[in-house]
């Protein structure tokens, strides 16, 4: 009864999660209506139509065809159960498609992505009011900011990976920080169940769960009966499917996947944090809009217009502020070694650099969450200051994202 409890709403979250709702919807709608007479009556020629006007940055429709014709058409060495993880789907989307005649793949994963965003919507208003402890006013500006930053709006819109990814990491987080306020750890099933989970859709971001993990428990995570059964033996499990299915599909696998080329330009690492780390993650390049790498689009994009580089220059500046303030708190910990896993995955193992705005939704709430320790540590003068900032930046992301989306997915699809 207690892990239902969690995905219960509380009274302060219904209005302002009804109103997320129905704007997640209203894009949900967008995306869904432009592709809908693809999917609605399937053929292969309707999936090579697809393709050639689906440009979502590096964002894949792999899910779509996976629902649509079961396959493990992921990267199996990356995301090692999600193909698994979308069996059910395909099953209830062959029994609507027998009972319909209408291939449903695009509702069912928008029914699913609408349902993961909100719990994230509600997870991150959690972990601001109930464990950094600021006002409800501005936990909700900082969510809706979190969720109008460009590539966590993109990210829960398309049918990938990420908002799963995005949503396993808040309830995490939020778990963690509900230990750590009652001064309690993770038991070895639960962190089990949140590892696997998390490691099975993207390996990578399992190490940010054992991280959480471990700051949360402190020594005893090092205790071999803790983390064999939690880290050591589902991470041998996990790599032993993946190797197996990369290995033992034959030609098995995704029909409409291709050989990956080196697309890296010679581009500074000051540029690709400027532009694309801090940048593209949070406000999008009106050139090449949701342009890909592997296509058209250059690795390195300018704004437009020099005010939103001032706006990325006050946000790290108030993000770092805070995380100083949070130092000596353990969510503060936990934030900062997220980030420095995040920079260190990309920029000195050089994992997905060329495109790395992408993977937004792994790391970019460290930064509402950090901002949120402004509002606790601050003089209440300064914390509305702030707040008055952020609800103009927040207004701001949602009108210009609003826009460009909209623009972008009503245009006329090529036949």
């Amino acid at each position: 009864m207690k892990a239902i409890r969690i995905f219960q709403l509380k009274a302060d979250e219904r209005i302002p999660s009804l109103l997320f709702l129905l704007l997640i919807i209203f894009f949900h709608s967008l995306i869904i209506s432009k592709f809908f007479v693809l999917f609605a009556d399937y053929d292969a020629h309707n999936w090579d139509v697809f393709m050639n006007n689906f440009h979502m940055s590096g964002f894949d429709p792999i899910t779509y065809s996976v629902l649509t014709d079961w396959h493990q058409g992921y990267d199996v060495i990356r995301h090692p159960l999600l193909a698994w993880m979308m069996y059910p789907l395909y099953v209830f989307n062959r029994l609507l498609w027998w009972i319909t005649g209408v291939n449903c793949c695009q509702l069912l994963i928008g029914v699913l992505l609408i349902v993961l965003s909100c719990y994230s919507y509600i997870f991150l208003y959690r972990i601001l009011v109930e464990q950094i402890g600021i006002k409800r006013i501005f936990a909700i500006t900082l969510t809706y900011f979190f969720f109008g930053c460009a590539y966590i709006l993109v990210a829960i819109l398309v049918p990938d990976h990420f908002a799963i990814s995005l949503f396993l990491l808040l309830l995490t987080l939020y778990r963690s920080g509900r230990k750590i306020k009652q001064q309690t750890s993770f038991g070895v099933v639960e962190a089990a169940i949140l590892f696997v989970l998390t490691a099975g859709v993207t390996l990578s971001n399992g190490i940010i769960v054992a991280f959480i993990v471990l700051i949360t428990n402190g020594k005893s995570t090092f205790s071999p009966r803790f983390w064999i059964p939690v880290f050591l033996l589902p991470t041998f499990l996990l790599m032993i499917t993946g190797l197996s299915l990369k290995y033992g599909l034959g030609e098995w696998g995704n029909p409409v996947q291709q050989q990956m080329k080196d697309v890296y330009q010679y581009a500074s690492y000051t540029d690709i944090v400027v532009e694309n780390f801090l940048g593209e993650s949070i406000q999008l390049h009106r050139q090449y809009l949701l342009g890909d790498v592997l296509v058209r689009r250059p690795v390195i994009v300018r704004y437009s217009w020099m005010l939103q580089y001032v706006v990325e220059a006050i946000l790290c500046m108030l993000f770092v502020w805070g995380l100083w303030l949070g130092r000596k708190q353990r969510c503060g910990w936990i934030l900062s070694v997220i980030l420095l896993y995040t920079t260190i995955l990309h920029f000195v193992l050089g994992f997905g650099l060329n495109e790395v705005y992408i993977m937004a939704c792994h790391w970019v709430y460290v930064i509402p969450l950090g901002i949120g320790y402004l509002y606790r540590y601050l003089p209440s003068r300064v914390q509305w200051t702030i707040f008055g900032f952020m609800l103009v930046i927040t207004l701001y992301l949602w009108l210009y994202h609003g826009y460009l989306l909209y623009h972008y997915l009503t245009w006329p699809l090529r036949f």
